[in-house]
């Protein structure tokens, strides 16, 4: 379930996306229920963050502890020593918590740099059972903010594992990122690396978050993916940034924003902005630490890339598009663009959920329900051919 905690849309997708699953300890429900209502900046989200994560580390609840430290990281700035410590030890509270499990961790080699990787070897009944066609492998894609930890873990809400399941970190992505490697528009590389490092020549491919763009962007260039899923779909990246502006605000901003120009014009602006707007303050935070960029304008100019206009026609494996219309960071209307893009791909397969009928499915990600999420996707992909809504 979705819960809005603090009146922040921003501030309550990241606590539902950190403490949905923590939700069963007693504790855990208490603090939301008489201190989430409360919270009103980032800085006191991290606090908060840090210190469950402690407690629940010194405890043993490793399970918990890296949730929390990737939370406390979350709005630290790259620049803070803080937020490699806080990642750090989200990395080792996430093996303990799965320690014993057929999944492991890899260095995959890139460029002058390594691309994090994990593998979580299919469940040997899962796939016994599994019907002809299911694919071998699903490679997981990254998004704007995320770890291939979380990423990953996001497969134990698929009700059957029966694929080998890949996540990784990108060029401009969680470990990437934070050990300088910035992110490029051409996703079809790191995906063809990742690929050969595991010796994969057919696997599935989902898409999680700005990831649901970057799986259309490899698919299109990559004929190794065989299926495509967007979690949920993302027809262009500076859409985030225009999303939470009044409707009839948004064509002028497009107007400027699309073409990051004049660049005077927009570096006055970023400089002000920010400080009236904890989101938009993150995502130029975020923006400038997966770019490597600093200019407002220049990183603008870099994000512009990220859009499924230039694929049109281009993609023609067997699709699966899930879309919100309470999705805070994709216009819904984006849809029509994503199925004009889609127009060759073998088939297309939407999932669009409605806040008057479906509040926790509209979300970001459908973060509300990922359960749901994932019994889709898998019946999906074992040929379970989910019924089409608009």
């Amino acid at each position: 379930m979705f819960t809005h905690y603090t009146g922040n849309r921003q501030f309550d997708l990241q606590l539902n996306r950190t403490f949905s699953p923590l939700l069963n300890r007693e504790d855990i429900a208490r603090i939301a229920t008489t201190k989430f209502p409360r919270l009103r900046s980032t800085k006191e989200i991290t606090t908060l963050a840090r210190s469950l994560a402690e407690r629940f580390e010194s405890e043993g609840d490793s399970d918990a502890a890296w949730r929390l430290h990737e939370l406390a990281a979350f709005y630290v700035s790259p620049s803070d020593p803080r937020k490699r410590r806080a990642i750090d030890a989200m990395s080792t509270a996430f093996d303990e918590a799965h320690h014993g499990l057929a999944l492991t961790r890899h260095a995959i080699p890139y460029r002058n740099g390594e691309l994090t990787a994990m593998r979580w070897e299919a469940d040997p009944a899962d796939r016994a059972q599994a019907p002809a066609g299911t694919p071998h492998t699903l490679v997981m894609m990254n998004g704007f903010d995320g770890y291939a930890e979380e990423i990953i873990d996001f497969a134990s809400n698929f009700p059957t594992r029966p694929f080998d399941i890949i996540a990784f970190d990108g060029p401009g992505q969680g470990h990437a990122a934070l050990a300088g490697m910035t992110l490029m528009p051409e996703w079809e590389h790191p995906t063809d690396a990742v690929l050969d490092y595991f010796g994969v020549e057919s696997t599935a491919a989902l898409g999680v978050s700005f990831g649901g763009y970057l799986v259309m962007r490899a698919a299109a260039h990559c004929s190794r993916i065989s299926r495509v899923i967007a979690f949920d779909m993302m027809y262009r990246l500076l859409d985030g940034l225009t999303m939470p502006l009044p409707r009839p605000l948004r064509p002028l901003a497009e107007a400027v924003v699309g073409r990051a120009r004049p660049a005077w014009f927009i570096d006055a602006a970023m400089s002000v902005a920010p400080h009236f707007s904890a989101d938009l303050a993150w995502k130029l935070q975020q923006a400038r630490h997966l770019t490597g960029l600093s200019k407002p304008s220049e990183v603008l100019r870099a994000l512009g890339a990220f859009t499924m206009e230039p694929l049109e026609g281009l993609i023609h494996q067997p699709c699966l598009v899930l879309a919100g219309d309470a999705d805070q960071y994709v216009p819904f209307e984006r849809l029509d663009d994503v199925r004009r893009a889609l127009r060759n791909a073998e088939s297309l397969e939407v999932r669009a959920f409605h806040h008057a009928q479906d509040p926790d499915m509209a979300q970001h990600c459908q973060i509300g329900n990922l359960n749901r999420a994932f019994t889709i996707m898998g019946d999906w992909l074992s040929g379970h051919q989910p019924r089409s809504d608009t």
